[in-house]
């Protein structure tokens, strides 16, 4: 495999970079690829390892127009006898086409770098066969597209996959897709939600009582099971209050109430924070190079990451990038959460903004501008877009011009 060198950062510019797919690289070819990268101020390029579900409309693809990725595969060539039995991912046939050899020689002539972009806990193929490592909720019911980051399985998969990557010698950095607990909200195929839920409901419904939390949790001196039954008597009655209103409810400062009010519950998240950057600190371990951390896009704003066991101050010593996906249309809701997780990180070096380009998070060119104006002047030097097979040849055009500003 061949090995990308390290390249030196440039903390006082501005750092433009892309995501892209495998199928997409292949298509348009990796060195054709890379020129356009280059071409468009591109300087890191953030390629798919493994992935969760899809279906995806590419308009400049020219072999496949709507495309449904292998769920849970690997489209790089590690070795799967590392990880443990029962989580061992398999191999797209992608990952052995050579993409990412062609990729890698094609990016260090251009002085372009390489990130691994990993997605972790949210793997359907690999909860929906193993339940008894995945997300429970209240009820017991499994979330067979979560694992959960509690389970001592789970933890030495994450692991192995982090070291997996870092054995293949081509990317300076690691991205950490989906590394906590999955919520409630998913966009799950057909999913029909036909009674009120609001934040309130929806966090309920994310909490995990898996055999692995509850031990946890009493292990730290949480009394799981009247938390869990105090937790699911609120649920249900919500639930059956199905006439209660005409829409899903904005129902957030009954959830902050709940959580002031609930010496339990906020055990059980402190747990959560204290489960996840534990095992992004093992991850660090296994992974050398720089690692991104992504804020999620299943809690609405990046503020929310918390619900998911992530903490915004742990990002001062454990990650080195945050990634904050501002993935709606809302310019000052952007600007906001951007300023807040700033205030929790404390150092706009160590956050990257990264847009969606596509419709209908971004409308115009300018809704795009003007959070990127915005960042640059809070100090933020990292900007990332997403994403290269989503966008038509303007949209995909529109990076350069953003480029051309920051520079």
């Amino acid at each position: 495999m061949f090995k990308e060198p390290v390249l030196p950062s440039a903390p006082n510019s501005s750092s433009i970079e892309l995501f892209a797919y495998p199928w997409d690289i292949l298509d348009r070819g990796p060195e054709a690829f890379v020129d356009e990268c280059s071409a468009l101020g591109v300087g890191t390029i953030h390629a798919t390892t493994l992935y969760h579900s899809g279906k995806f409309l590419l308009p400049r693809n020219r072999t496949n127009k709507v495309y449904f990725p292998q769920p849970g595969q690997l489209f790089v060539p590690v070795d799967t006898e590392k990880f443990p039995a029962g989580l061992r991912p398999r191999h797209s046939p992608l990952a052995e086409s050579g993409w990412l050899d062609r990729l890698a020689r094609a990016a260090s002539g251009a002085g372009v770098q390489l990130s691994a972009w990993t997605v972790f806990q949210h793997n359907s193929i690999l909860a929906g066969a193993a339940p008894q490592l995945a997300i429970h909720n209240l009820f017991g019911d499994a979330y067979p597209f979560a694992l959960c980051p509690s389970n001592a399985a789970v933890r030495a998969y994450t692991v192995a996959l982090a070291a997996s990557v870092q054995g293949l010698g081509v990317f300076k950095s690691l991205d950490l897709e989906t590394i906590g607990y999955l919520g409630y909200n998913h966009g799950y195929h057909h999913e029909v939600t036909g009674v009120p839920v609001g934040v309130l409901e929806s966090f309920l419904l994310s909490l995990c009582f898996c055999p692995a939390c509850c031990a946890g949790g009493e292990q730290v001196g949480i009394a799981m099971e009247p938390l869990r039954l105090q937790l699911r008597t609120l649920l249900n009655d919500k639930l059956a209050a199905d006439d209660v209103a005409g829409a899903h409810p904005d129902n957030v400062e009954q959830l902050l109430t709940l959580v002031a009010l609930t010496e339990p519950l906020q055990q059980l998240l402190r747990f959560r924070l204290a489960t996840v950057t534990s095992l992004i600190e093992e991850v660090r371990a296994a992974f050398t190079g720089r690692l991104n951390l992504f804020s999620s896009s299943f809690v609405g704003s990046p503020s929310n990451i918390w619900m998911e066991g992530l903490s915004l101050p742990a990002m001062r010593s454990t990650p080195d990038i945050f990634h904050l996906l501002a993935y709606s249309a809302d310019t000052g809701g952007v600007n906001s959460d951007l300023t807040f997780c700033l205030s929790q990180i404390g150092d706009p070096g160590r956050l990257n903004l990264t847009l969606n380009l596509g419709l209908p998070i971004t409308p115009t060119l300018g809704h795009a501008l003007a959070k990127v104006e915005f960042a640059r002047r809070q100090g933020v030097r990292r900007f990332a877009f997403f994403n290269y097979g989503f966008l038509g040849e303007a949209r995909l055009n529109w990076v350069k011009t953003i480029a051309q500003a920051l520079a």
